[in-house]
């Protein structure tokens, strides 16, 4: 059975320099969830349109994609932002894409996705924002924390590149923190709640 539109969970994950390797282990270690969809919104070169899906490697029987404009959600996905688009989630349960100006230097945007999520106000979701260099991702992991969402920080201390964590640690303190070889268990607790 497949889970799609709003009956799933979406587990949003953003970074940048320094997340890559986090991300890739934690794809490759999550045992697969029917009712989940993982979303990976990393910055990366615009000109780099390919090869990111199978930079992630084997997974655990999960189906690993970039999505297009309109791509239904569904469990037991993970969708990986394109590169030079914004990744949008829409209350009708799927995303779209966009060419706005870039957020923090970046698009995609972490800001961006996060907030999107708010505002189709989809039902069960959390998020984690990992190491990388700029602020974004802080405001709007902060978004989905005030808005009930759950919400998780790596350590600073443990980030190749501490910024983004910081940033988002001076504005509210999340239901977590973890450090990268936590991820999996980090995730499997939110999904407990």
């Amino acid at each position: 059975m497949i889970f799609q539109r709003r009956d799933v969970y979406l587990w949003l994950l953003g970074g940048s320099a320094g997340s890559f390797n986090p991300i890739r282990r934690f794809i490759q270690q999550m045992p697969f969830q029917v009712h989940v969809a993982i979303v990976v919104c990393m910055h990366r070169l615009r000109s780099l349109r390919m090869g990111m899906v199978e930079a992630m490697g084997g997974t655990q029987g999960w189906v690993v994609l970039e999505p297009d404009d309109k791509t239904i959600i569904q469990g037991g996905h993970i969708y990986i932002a394109p590169a030079d688009y914004h990744l949008l989630v829409e209350p009708e349960g799927y995303f779209s894409l966009s060419v706005d100006e870039p957020v923090h230097f970046s698009r995609p945007s972490i800001d961006v996705l996060l907030e999107a999520v708010v505002g189709a106000r989809w039902p069960r979701a959390g998020a984690a924002l990992l190491s990388g260099a700029n602020k974004d991702g802080a405001w709007g992991l902060y978004r989905m924390y005030r808005a009930g969402y759950f919400t998780a920080v790596q350590e600073p201390s443990d980030a190749e590149m501490p910024t983004m964590p910081q940033a988002a640690l001076s504005l509210f303190e999340p239901h977590r923190r973890f450090t990268a070889d936590r991820l999996v268990e980090v995730c499997l607790y939110a999904l407990s709640l």
